[in-house]
């Protein structure tokens, strides 16, 4: 009989040396200690954000690096603004993951805090199933390993654009679905329309996210780590690396500008085909009111209180019956030649 062995819960933190893992699982003053021990160690360390626990590390972290108390409030600051800043050995990256809710067709936004000094980096986070940034460490230990706390920040930077890129993918294919109902002559119905508001409103908290980022990734390129005594200064790869990241998040952030116009143009296209089908409309109800009206013209003439020829005799009656029919039928096929019918 096997027993199945439960997978273990990814570690929050780990202290490394080269391919060499020295602890796992550290916290504050340990995590500190054992850094402090091994003079030629890094480590990542990976917090909740909450109110609680996740927020007093970080004020702990913050007092140790001399950081004031502005820093430590754009740490801890729900309002989604990404920024950069370096303060002495530390730089502070504050920056937004989103997540997709296609069901209610929004996007989420869950703010991303690290603090970078030379040899570890903490991330504050809310970790979600799509966004995890102890399982992308884990994933990427041989290249965090080999380029330091440098690539474990670039690593994060490339997830965070990557849920940008999968959450324009999803708007650009339901912004197409939108496109291909309009290829039909026909306007979006109700349930269409509001599905097309919130891809708007959507797209709109996506610009907001993708547009500060342009800032902070120059100001990333621009300001590079201090180089530890004895240590060169930035590798060449990690520098172009970051670069590749920052044309990378431009990309996605000009598509996201260029599906504006495309939504906007979805809009325009469908108020279009509403007014020709609602021109069309008025057209054949102004047509069948122009033949309703030739028999309602004769009988209203020969209805009046005077003598008219044939009036009051059955050859009368189908006389103008006929003329009434004739005139019908005649402004009828006049109006389908027209292609007013």
């Amino acid at each position: 009989m096997s027993t199945a062995v439960a997978e273990r819960p990814a570690p929050l933190s780990r202290v490394w040396s080269g391919n060499k893992i020295i602890a796992e699982d550290l916290t504050g003053e340990d995590l500190s200690d054992v850094l402090e021990l091994h003079s030629d160690a890094s480590a990542w360390w990976v917090l909740p954000r909450d109110h609680d626990y996740g927020a007093i590390e970080v004020r702990h972290v913050a007092h140790a690096l001399d950081l004031d108390e502005p820093a430590i409030k754009d740490l801890l600051a729900e309002d989604r603004r990404a920024k950069f800043e370096a303060i002495g050995q530390a730089r502070l990256l504050i920056t937004n993951a989103v997540a997709v809710d296609k069901d209610r067709a929004q996007i989420m936004a869950y703010p991303v805090s690290m603090i970078a000094t030379d040899r570890a980096v903490i991330c504050l986070v809310d970790q979600t199933p799509d966004f995890q940034p102890a399982q992308l460490f884990l994933h990427n230990q041989d290249v965090i390993a080999k380029g330091g706390i440098e690539a474990a920040v670039q690593v994060v930077i490339a997830a965070v654009i990557s849920t940008y890129e999968e959450a324009l993918q999803w708007l650009e294919d339901s912004s197409d679905s939108l496109a291909s109902v309009l290829f039909e002559e026909r306007p979006l119905d109700k349930p269409e329309q509001l599905y097309a508001f919130k891809l708007r409103a959507a797209l709109s908290q996506l610009r907001r996210l993708t547009d500060p980022m342009r800032t902070v990734m120059t100001d990333v390129l621009d300001n590079p780590p201090q180089a530890r005594k004895g240590k060169p200064g930035r590798d060449p790869a990690i520098d172009r690396h970051w670069v590749m990241l920052s044309e990378h998040h431009t990309r996605v952030a000009n598509a996201a500008d260029a599906l504006r116009e495309a939504l906007s143009s979805i809009f325009d296209t469908s108020l279009a085909l509403a007014d020709v089908r609602l021109n069309q409309i008025v057209k054949k109800l102004s047509s069948w009111a122009a033949i309703i009206a030739v028999p309602t013209l004769v009988t209203g003439f020969v209805g009046m209180n005077v003598r008219f020829p044939l009036a009051a005799t059955t050859v009368g009656f189908w006389v103008y019956l006929v003329l009434m029919l004739a005139a019908s039928v005649v402004l009828y096929f006049v109006f389908r030649a027209k292609d007013w019918l």
